[in-house]
């Protein structure tokens, strides 16, 4: 049995309508804890009953004071847009409205190297807040999102990852770590690397796709050039993001998100979604 919850103070999800915010929320709310979902355009979001939601901008602090004020925890996702010293505002004005902890959601490896993601991990270290980090690996939703158009109109998705394997990871699983990391104590100043329970190559996330969808479904390995030429003709992205995407693929082409690791099981109980789970679940999303 896991220890007892913190008290039922009311937790922030910044970025609330993204990947992992989405499931977070209703996920946080199912486990009995008030929930003030933060996003910049409140008014357009939709949330589950009983989820607050509020408008959060790193660019207004205002916007994030009082998002802030009656909070007990964060759930903290940094846009790539935001600067180190704006986070280093944005968690002081947290920290002077009573927030008591943070739970940051940086990526895999950012320990490593020149990551800027390693940046905002230590710009929490030094916050003052309690902490925990969260790095998981590639989400198994970019393909259902950003090669979505590109799996149902062309049968194909294409990417700058040569053979490589990746140990994806589905939100769902993410969210769950995070439920456990914001409402069990003994989380503090830790840092858990987070995958799915198998390192696969894009050409069985092909097959895992194929399977589910009951016609062939191709990875074609590209360069960088080719995989923005793909984004853009498949209308998933203009040229500066489409870029900017293919910057990070060079840690999955040295092979640094292929390997496993038990920390999802130690938080949840669970090893995760398996990719062929994923495509089952998200079989409609290519078909319509």
């Amino acid at each position: 049995m896991r220890p007892g919850p913190y008290s039922q103070g009311m937790i922030l999800v910044t970025a609330a309508t993204g990947n992992v915010g989405r499931e977070l929320v209703p996920q946080l709310l199912n486990a009995g804890q008030q929930v003030r979902a933060g996003t910049r355009h409140p008014q357009e979001a939709s949330f589950p009953p009983g989820a607050h939601a509020t408008h959060f901008d790193f660019g207004d602090e205002a916007s994030i004071r009082a998002a802030a004020t009656g909070v007990q925890g964060v759930y903290l996702i940094v846009p790539e847009t935001v600067d180190t010293q704006t986070l280093k505002r944005t968690l002081n004005v947290m920290k002077q409205a009573g927030v008591e902890r943070v739970v940051l959601q940086s990526g895999f490896g950012a320990g490593q190297g020149d990551n800027p993601l390693g940046e905002a991990e230590d710009a929490v270290r030094a916050s003052g807040l309690n902490w925990t980090v969260l790095r998981p690996n590639w989400f198994m939703q970019n393909y259902n999102q950003m090669f979505r158009r590109g799996i149902r109109d062309r049968h194909e998705f294409a990417e700058p990852a040569g053979e490589q394997r990746t140990s994806f990871i589905d939100t769902r699983d993410v969210a769950a770590a995070a439920v456990v990391v914001l409402t069990q104590p003994g989380h503090n100043s830790r840092e858990y690397d987070l995958t799915g329970p198998h390192s696969t190559d894009r050409h069985a996330v092909a097959a895992a796709l194929s399977s589910a969808l009951g016609h062939p479904i191709t990875y074609r390995p590209v360069d960088d050039d080719g995989f923005v030429d793909f984004l853009i003709s498949t209308g998933e992205s203009d040229e500066e993001e489409a870029r900017a995407i293919a910057s990070i693929y060079p840690p999955i082409r040295a092979g640094d998100t292929a390997p496993t690791t038990p920390d999802l099981h130690a938080l949840t109980g669970s090893a995760g979604h398996t990719i062929e789970a994923f495509a089952q679940h998200y079989r409609q999303d290519w078909l319509e």
